[in-house]
């Protein structure tokens, strides 16, 4: 009976033990988490980059020693099922918020604007000269001629520049890669180009050189035919579609005849091409020249790129736009000329 009682002290024991610990390792959660990280009132500017994950956020926190304690952070991030898609910025934070302050600011995606970056969306589809205006409009570069002449004439380092031939228009038409970029004040053009040019290189490594062998064509060949693929598609799941298309045109030595190649040999986007715009004199039109235009006609996104790299498996040769984003397919011209019909009686 003695070791029976005995025993049953050492179980209460052992369990009041663990209870005190868990209620004082609550108590040090509960204080650190929701006290100042100091008693000072200090600015502090913290940057969460592309593709971080909660975990190296947490840990770039403590060795900034922004917070003290990574285990009660990742606690406290896990019980509140907050930093599963963190967002990339800016974020200022402050010595006098507690870590649950800053923990859910940033997890949260809260990103504040630092007065030395500036933000630019560029959209898949732009041109070069568009580009530029948007850069200039956002106050990053002072002159459009400036910013366009080092795009044709600057030195840039890169192995999927090396083929562009020297007599094109716009050397790195295609190859400002669309993107959202942080930029900083003050940048040269050099510099933003060539940050643009950096990122295109990522997708070029990661997307293009792997899916390159047994390709009947050149790198420049699938960027040339990704911008026409951009201009021309609306919903993503036809990329690979119009994409073949126009692989398909080429093999069978008929013209390309995309509007959007007329479009930039005119140099702006018109709501309708007369017969007359179809004659203009330019390598880049596809309705007088045989094969792919003599360069990109803007700057495609990564859809349009895997698109030109990966055709889809069809026989079509012609497209016709119903009006709404989407388009008839067919390898049939009576039918071609059917769904135009159609279109043009649904428009009146």
């Amino acid at each position: 009976m003695y070791y029976k009682s005995k025993k049953y002290n050492i179980i209460y024991l052992i369990f009041i033990l663990i209870l005190v610990a868990a209620t004082f390792l609550y108590i040090s959660y509960r204080s650190y988490i929701l006290s100042p990280i100091s008693k000072k009132n200090k600015q502090i500017i913290f940057r969460v980059e592309r593709g971080e994950s909660r975990k190296t956020v947490i840990n770039k926190m403590y060795k900034n020693k922004i917070i003290k304690n990574k285990f009660f952070a990742n606690l406290y991030a896990k019980n509140k099922k907050i930093g599963k898609d963190l967002k990339q910025g800016v974020y200022i934070l402050n010595t006098s918020m507690s870590p649950s302050q800053i923990l859910d600011k940033v997890l949260n995606g809260k990103t504040d604007k630092d007065p030395g970056i500036v933000y630019v969306t560029i959209p898949e589809g732009f041109t070069v000269k568009e580009i530029a205006e948007r850069l200039n409009k956002e106050g990053l570069i002072n002159d459009i001629d400036s910013f366009i002449n080092e795009c044709q004439n600057g030195a840039f380092n890169y192995e999927f520049l090396k083929s562009i031939p020297k007599d094109r228009n716009s050397r790195l038409e295609g190859y400002l890669f669309p993107d959202t970029y942080e930029f900083e004040k003050g940048l040269s053009n050099h510099d933003i180009i060539d940050k643009m040019l950096l990122r295109f290189n990522d997708i070029y490594e990661s997307v293009v050189v792997p899916q390159m062998k047994g390709q009947n064509y050149s790198v420049d060949d699938i960027i040339i035919m990704a911008s026409i693929v951009e201009e021309e598609a609306k919903i993503d799941s036809e990329r690979p579609m119009i994409s073949k298309v126009f692989y398909n045109r080429i093999k069978k030595n008929m013209k390309l005849q995309s509007c959007a190649t007329v479009q930039y040999a005119l140099g702006t986007h018109k709501t309708t091409l007369y017969y007359k715009d179809l004659k203009i004199e330019s390598p880049y039109n596809t309705y007088k020249y045989l094969g792919l235009p003599k360069g990109p006609i803007c700057n495609p996104g990564k859809k349009s790129i895997e698109a030109a790299l990966n055709p889809a498996d069809v026989d079509y040769i012609y497209f016709v736009s119903k009006g709404d984003g989407s388009h008839y397919f067919t390898n049939d011209y009576n039918e071609f000329l059917k769904y135009k019909k159609m279109l043009k009686k649904t428009k009146n």
